[in-house]
């Protein structure tokens, strides 16, 4: 990958990433770690919300006004969050009744630069 495109790239999945902590600061979630890593898994945020401790995969998008929407996980990257989140738990003596994976999508237009973000929870 072309070195400006990958810091493109950065700049748009960090505008992502601000987006979703500013929405989820608003939702009442108390944010516990941010990028967090374990062996080769990553996930984006840890929060907790009323008992719940929910792990988030933020997927940011640039879009034109016609575009469709994609898949944004595959299985594969479904997978590795779920071990990430099994992982965590078990690290932190965390029951899996009380965790959950949620993905925000947030879509930003190219010609506005305006934000669309969208929260499914649960996802697995």
């Amino acid at each position: 990958m072309e070195k400006n495109l990958m810091i493109r790239t950065k700049k748009i999945g960090n505008r992502g990433e601000a987006i979703a902590l500013e929405y989820l600061k608003r939702s009442g979630y108390k944010i516990r770690a941010l990028n967090f890593r374990i062996r080769h898994l990553e996930t984006d945020i840890i929060a907790e919300s009323a008992r719940r401790l929910v792990f988030f995969e933020v997927k940011t998008r640039l879009q034109n006004e016609n575009d469709e929407n994609e898949t944004p996980l595959t299985a594969s990257q479904v997978k590795n969050l779920k071990r990430a989140l099994i992982d965590y738990c078990f690290k932190n003596k965390i029951s899996l009744n009380r965790a959950q994976l949620d993905l925000i999508v947030i879509s930003v237009n190219r010609a506005t630069s305006l934000a669309r973000l969208i929260h499914y929870r649960d996802i697995l």
